[in-house]
């Protein structure tokens, strides 16, 4: 590998550890919350039609909120910053370039629980969903240890058991409604 390539690799992991927050933030809480509630509303509905639409308003209501609210906060800690301090420090990840990473890889998180609901029927795409959720999730967890210096498979399962108990609170909340209602579906 030559110096440009040195420095172009190297100038690629600053800007990746620069958005490491709204990467794993994004990615997670889309995955998350996308599954625990999809998984609610196929258990408590049992319709697919509802859980696709329900999971593409989720997931761009949800992402579009996420983008703006790491815009709003990455711009207030940089204004504090010069507020206290009178400058900003170089390592502050810019306000528009958090929101946009932040919308898309929670866009992208939130497409893996949602794939299995367009090609299966409701009750066949629910573990599909969850089984692609849990792999990624610990998948990023492995990812996020690169930068971290953690142990791969402590991050990974760490990330896979916190965030799949979360999403476990959908699925019981739609088991609860539709038992109350009186609803035999999934």
């Amino acid at each position: 590998m030559d110096r440009t390539e040195s420095m172009k690799k190297m100038t690629f992991q600053h800007e990746i550890v620069e958005s490491m927050r709204e990467i794993v933030f994004g990615l997670e809480d889309s995955l998350v919350s996308t599954l625990g509630a999809i998984t609610g509303i196929a258990v408590g509905a049992g319709s697919t039609y509802i859980v696709i639409l329900s999971g593409l308003v989720l997931v761009a209501a949800e992402g579009m909120s996420m983008a703006a609210g790491s815009y709003l906060s990455s711009k207030s800690a940089v204004d504090a910053e010069v507020a206290f301090h009178g400058k900003t420090s170089n390592e502050r990840t810019h306000p528009i370039r958090a929101a946009v990473v932040m919308g898309v890889f929670y866009f992208i998180g939130g497409a893996v629980p949602l794939a299995p609901y367009f090609f299966l029927e409701v009750h066949s795409a629910m573990i599909p969903s969850v089984i692609l959720t849990a792999i990624s999730l610990f998948l990023l967890g492995v990812w996020a240890a690169q930068f971290t210096k953690r142990s791969m498979w402590k991050s990974g399962f760490e990330m896979t058991s916190v965030s799949l108990a979360a999403a476990l609170v959908g699925y019981i909340i739609g088991r609860a409604v539709a038992s109350y209602f009186g609803v035999d579906v999934l």
